[in-house]
């Protein structure tokens, strides 16, 4: 994938002002190659924030409220730089496994977008692309179909989403399955495996092995997924046995998330229960440990012919 190539200027005024800021820098000429992909990143996540005049050439940023309810962290700058991440992250995996190049994209889906951390990069990257996203917060849905442009809806706790059969060439769902029942989780991917073309992909995080073993040493994950060293380890231990695993989050935190199931909480599984659950509505083409910010697994699959 050519970051550069996807993230550089397209107005020439936007153009001009990139220039004439990269050249009143000799910091950012220290730091980088003149219209890198990493200069490009820089515009899009720090000139953006420092410059007001860069501000229109780019997506409205979402207010603080909205940011609060996503990943990537509450301060506006890293929320727009683990988005770029993502989006990169995405567009490799994409590019590996369906084999063709991103610029190839016939339509995107986020599924859980909150207010458009991810896709508002495919907005800049790939602007012709039809963009949608699902979440079941109603208020960033409401900002999104207010601020960007794109086709967003909100969904319920189960299925149907609003979306027409293999009507989605790239679905995907960052920290989605992460907090699902097992119930949920097998219905949503038969309903994401039916909204996607039969040759495009589905990129899914999770938790795995991985996280729980962090979690059990590190007590920010432990304050972060709401579980204990002890119990972090027990449900280590227990997942070769029993594949999947889930806690549900305690009230409050259920409460503040804003339209999430009563069961709402963080769930665990391996390799195996995707392979043995997912099997029956999409074809397993691969998974990447610790593929998402070296925490959650990715994993990719295809649509079964319907």
């Amino acid at each position: 994938m050519d970051f550069a190539a996807l993230l550089a200027p397209r107005e020439p005024e936007l153009l001009r002002l990139a220039r004439d800021l990269y050249a009143s820098r000799p910091d950012l000429q220290k730091a980088f190659p003149s219209e890198s992909a990493a200069f490009c990143q820089w515009l899009a996540v720090h000139g953006v924030l420092e410059y007001p005049a860069l501000a229109p050439f780019y997506p409205p940023l979402p207010p603080t409220g909205l940011r609060a309810t996503v990943c990537g962290g509450l301060p506006m700058a890293s929320h727009l730089y683990t988005g770029a991440e993502d989006f990169k992250m995405l567009g490799e995996l994409f590019e590996l496994f369906a084999q063709r190049p991103l610029t190839s994209l016939r339509s995107v889906f986020d599924f859980g977008c909150g207010c458009a951390r991810v896709l508002r990069w495919f907005q800049m990257a790939l602007p012709t692309v039809p963009r949608h996203g699902a979440d079941v917060r109603a208020e960033t849905i409401a900002w999104c179909q207010h601020n960007l442009v794109g086709t967003y809806a909100r969904n319920a706790t189960m299925p149907p989403l609003p979306f027409a059969d293999a009507s989605m060439d790239l679905t995907y769902a960052l920290s989605v399955f992460s907090h699902l029942s097992r119930e949920q989780n097998l219905v949503w991917m038969a309903e994401l495996a039916r909204v996607t073309k039969p040759d495009g992909l589905i990129l899914v995080s999770t938790h795995g092995a991985f996280a729980l073993a962090l979690c059990a040493r590190s007590p920010e994950h432990q304050s972060t997924l709401q579980i204990g060293a002890d119990e972090a380890r027990t449900i280590l231990r227990s997942l070769a046995r029993e594949s999947f695993a889930h806690r549900v989050l305690p009230a409050a935190i259920r409460e503040s998330a804003d339209g999430v199931a009563d069961d709402y909480g963080q769930a665990f599984f391996n390799e195996l229960f995707a392979r043995d659950h997912w099997s029956q509505f999409a074809e397993f083409v691969g998974c990447v440990p610790c593929g998402l910010n070296l925490f959650q697994d990715m994993y990719a699959l295809r649509p079964r012919p319907r």
